[in-house]
């Protein structure tokens, strides 16, 4: 009777446990399909622009234009739905944070040993007051503006989370006065925007680009977006799934990020060659660039500098850190060689997918599969 008790206690408690996963599921479910509203609906235009066929088939509106469906190929994209669903299935939970927290990820890239740069940390915000890196003194916010950041040195000011250049501002100490954002401020509106972060800043010194990166868009850091995958095939083996150039514009102001306006343009793998370079429409044409449309820079046909170089290190990157599998590699090319920015476990899909779906590569496909992103392709 003892015993048929407790068989029934732990049957109960084995559903418990059941439903409360169950639940958990659900409700993260409920939170990415409004993460897919929410984005859909950040794009302010008209009715006609919206496409809701395709809402149904896991695609935003802009994507249906940017991919071109239908298509042939309509299989071969990763959906925005599977991007906000499932993407992070391809780094454990728990090893997430390790990309998904700027500052971790500074202090995790300078202990791997990599043959490169990482981008300098000025001092991490929190609380009214700065920790200075590489010093180990703690002052007043005001105290470090005015005291700790050089004239002319551009620095810019991040959260330690987030995506799509979000929160980010640029600053820079003048002789007579601030910038921000390449704009004329004075000290008290710098101050004031960043006390109004109610959470942890960064502050990181801009580095200075490669001239070739830097006639792309003078206006702008242009940093490159790589993404490392493993070949199931190949014991694992890391390999850049692809590799595109972003390039600031007017429109995306002092940051390169898409989402804002910025271009994409796909690098060949194998020569570090542009490909003409994307923008995110804003009707149902898609956007193309062979020169740049502000400063009338050659993008179709130019080559990133150190390009075997960058090759070289996202791999070895990707090795060393085998247990996240899936990385976003953001790089910027200085005058003597690539420096990571940092990295993402969910890399924004239309930035890359702009150029090909990513599924008609037999490996990506496969392991998207493996990690339950994407289902079986069909006959």
């Amino acid at each position: 009777m003892v015993r048929k008790s407790r068989q029934i206690v732990r049957r109960a408690r084995q559903k418990r446990r059941h439903w409360r996963k169950e639940l958990r599921k659900s409700r993260q479910w409920a939170q990415d399909y409004r993460k897919f509203v929410r984005k859909e609906f950040r794009w302010e235009t008209s009715p006609s622009m919206r496409r809701p066929q395709w809402w149904a088939q896991g695609f935003l509106s802009r994507s249906a234009t940017i991919y071109g469906l239908p298509n042939a190929d309509q299989q071969d994209y990763v959906t925005d739905v599977q991007r906000y669903t499932r993407a992070k299935r391809m780094v454990h939970e728990h090893l997430q944070e390790v990309l998904d927290n700027k500052f971790s990820f500074f202090l995790l890239m300078n202990q791997l040993g990599l043959d490169s740069d990482v981008v300098p940390l000025l001092g991490l915000y929190s609380r009214g007051e700065v920790h200075v890196f590489p010093h180990d003194d703690q002052v007043p916010l005001r105290e470090f503006l005015q005291t700790r950041l050089e004239v002319g040195r551009r620095v810019f000011v991040k959260p330690l989370r987030g995506a799509e250049g979000r929160f980010v501002v640029s600053i820079r100490r003048t002789e007579d006065g601030w910038r921000m954002n390449g704009e004329d401020c004075d000290f008290e509106e710098v101050a004031a925007w960043i006390e109004a972060r109610p959470k942890p800043m960064l502050f990181e010194a801009a580095v200075p680009q490669a001239e070739a990166q830097a006639r792309l868009n003078p206006a702008s850091t242009n940093t490159l977006r790589v993404l490392t995958l493993p070949d199931l095939t190949r014991g694992k083996e890391p390999f850049i799934a692809v590799a595109v150039q972003r390039i600031g514009t007017a429109r995306s102001n002092h940051v390169d990020n898409w989402t804002r306006g910025g271009l994409s343009a796909k690098v060949d793998v194998e020569t570090g060659t542009l490909s003409r370079a994307g923008q995110l429409p804003d009707d149902h044409t898609q956007v193309w660039h062979t020169v740049h449309p502000d400063s009338g820079a050659p993008i179709e046909g130019a080559t990133v500098p150190f390009w075997e170089e960058t090759k070289q290190l996202v791999l070895d990157g990707a090795k060393r850190l085998s247990f996240l599998e899936y990385i976003g590699w953001d790089i910027i090319i200085s005058p003597t060689g690539p420096v990571i920015l940092e990295a993402n476990v969910n890399s924004g899909m239309n930035v890359l997918q702009v150029h090909g779906p990513l599924l008609k590569d037999e490996r990506v496909r496969r392991y998207f599969e493996k990690r339950g992103v994407v289902p079986k392709k069909r006959d």
